[in-house]
């Protein structure tokens, strides 16, 4: 099993091997770091059991979780302020974030159009919507959508250690570099930050499945793989 200890033992060899690399959650963070404002509204779209801004609620003026799955909501106990919603029908007035977090939820959305629409109306006027998804265009993603729904809960329990209650059915519909930039511009969105991010540990189960996960990463750094990394993270500001 990889689990997550594992997982980051790989990133700090590949971080030693491919000097100024930063996984994703860092990058992520890095863009965070300075909208946590003493009176910042933030949001987060899909905070499920756990989410991102319970680890900086104390650094807003308000910290909300919005999540459509009941049990994970009861469950989360960093977040105090929690409604049981679908992303599609936010149940805010317009223009009340300044900060809206969306984490590993866009692969989820079966409806983003609607849901950055949404996203877009409960967003004040220069407010920042900071999102983090994996890339539908990376073969591990591609080859993971085969799997039967049936089976993948037990298979990513197995082979990352994730329980079968935090597994959620994925759909991709918003989810390569080009579809995503073009939803959130046209609901208003205006980017300001992109990447694209590499990431072999998701193979680390042995030496050689990670080296050569190392070699396609170091492939999609050429024209003709631009697009094809795992990772997406972007900035985007309301207008």
């Amino acid at each position: 099993m990889l689990d997550l200890s594992r997982q980051e033992f790989h990133r700090a060899q590949y971080r030693a091997r491919r000097p100024g690399w930063r996984p994703a959650g860092e990058v992520f963070n890095a863009r965070l770091e300075p909208l946590l404002t003493p009176g910042a509204r933030a949001l987060d779209a899909g905070c499920g059991r756990f989410g991102v801004l319970g680890r900086f609620r104390d650094r807003v003026a308000l910290a909300v979780g919005v999540d459509a799955d009941f049990l994970s909501l009861r469950e989360n106990l960093i977040l105090p302020l929690r409604a049981q919603a679908r992303l599609e029908a936010l149940p805010f007035p317009a223009d009340t974030f300044d900060l809206i977090l969306c984490t590993w939820v866009i692969e989820h959305l079966l409806e983003p159009e609607r849901v950055f629409q949404e996203i877009a109306r409960v967003l004040r006027s220069g407010g920042h919507f900071l999102l983090l998804t994996p890339n539908a265009r990376h073969p591990l993603i591609a080859l993971g959508r085969w799997i039967p729904p049936r089976l993948r809960p037990a298979l990513v329990q197995r082979l990352y250690g994730r329980a079968p209650q935090d597994t959620f059915p994925v759909f991709y519909r918003a989810n390569t570099p080009g579809k995503l930039r073009r939803l959130l511009h046209a609901v208003g969105l205006r980017e300001t930050a992109w990447f694209e991010i590499e990431d072999p540990t998701y193979l680390a189960f042995h030496p050689l499945l990670f080296a050569l996960a190392a070699l396609y990463e170091r492939l999609t750094a050429w024209p003709p793989f631009r697009g094809w990394r795992i990772h997406l993270v972007g900035l985007f500001q309301k207008a």
